[in-house]
Parts: structure tokens; sequence; C-alpha cells
């Protein structure tokens, strides 16, 4: 009869266990998670540019040169010392803007509606932004690195968080 108590026993203990299964987390609530997410991507450096011991840190707002020590906003950037920019420097920018909508996209989406499509894309199309601008420094002549962590952090988030929304774009 001892063995009938513990058969006992280990079916209340299964029946128990099922019973705390946790609940399955609510929408709003996984958005609401993503916003630190987001928020340290917006703020983390998207690209480090290396060149004959300089360091050019390329943020969403701007950039931060080492030695000698400055700080150029985006906007000043584009608007103000646009003379002699090769090409290759307009995908930064235009990386950040494709991020700004797809931040936009998921901050709606905490109080309206998202297409988490919409933003996937946005985020994915930032990070190819960031790729490019980082190759575009290899055909210059002089000894350049260029590490695109925009890219990295951009699809990482859309793997984490949207790439189920993401395959459903090529889904018929």
């Amino acid at each position: 009869m001892a063995g009938d108590d513990g058969g006992e026993r280990r079916h209340d203990d299964t029946r128990d266990e099922a019973q705390e299964l946790p609940e399955p987390v609510p929408d709003t609530v996984r958005r609401y998670r993503r916003l630190p997410v987001l928020i340290a991507v917006a703020v983390a450096p998207w690209n480090a540019v290396l060149t004959d011991g300089y360091l050019s840190l390329f943020f969403t707002f701007g950039i931060v040169n080492f030695d000698p020590a400055g700080f150029a906003l985006l906007t000043d950037y584009y608007f103000r010392f646009s003379a002699a920019r090769p090409e290759y420097m307009n995908a930064w920018g235009l990386g950040v803007l494709l991020f700004a909508v797809g931040l936009l996209s998921a901050l709606a989406g905490l109080v309206w509606r998202e297409d988490q499509r919409v933003t996937a894309a946005m985020f994915v199309f930032a990070g190819f932004g960031q790729l490019v601008f980082a190759l575009g420094f290899l055909g210059r002549p002089g000894p350049y690195v260029a590490i695109p962590f925009g890219t990295i952090l951009l699809w990482g988030l859309v793997w984490r968080y949207y790439r189920s929304d993401l395959a459903s774009i090529f889904r018929y």
C-alpha cells in the first residue's frame, strides 16, 4: 500500500505543477518590456571609426570625436558641414531616419496600434544602412577600421522581438 500512496503523491504533484504554469504574458506587457531595449539601441554608438589612432563614434544624435575632442549634432553634420561628404556617409543619416520611423511605430504600439512588420522592416533597413556606412570606409585610402555596432544591435533587436513578424512578410 505504500506504493499506492507514492503513486497518488506523484499524480498530485504533476497536477500541482500543471496548475502552477505561468499564464501567457499579454501583448501590451511585452511591448513595454521592449521599451528599455529600444532606448538602449537609440543611445548606443552605432559605428566606431578608427583611423591613424583617432576614434570617432557615430550615434543616432551625432558624432563624438576623440583627439581632438569634439561633437557634431546629426543635423549640423548634414546641413552645415555637407560640402565634401562622400556618398556612403549618407547611409548613416538614412539609417537613423529609418530607425526613427521604426521607433515611432513601436511607441505608437504602446498607446494605439503597431504594425510590427513595419517596425521590423525599418530596423532591418536601418541596420543595412549602418553596414553600408561601415563598408564605405573600406574603399578609402589610408588605414580605416569601421565597426557597425548599429547593424549588430538593430538586427539583434529584430531577431529577439520581431523575427516572427518579419517572417510573416514573406508568407503568402
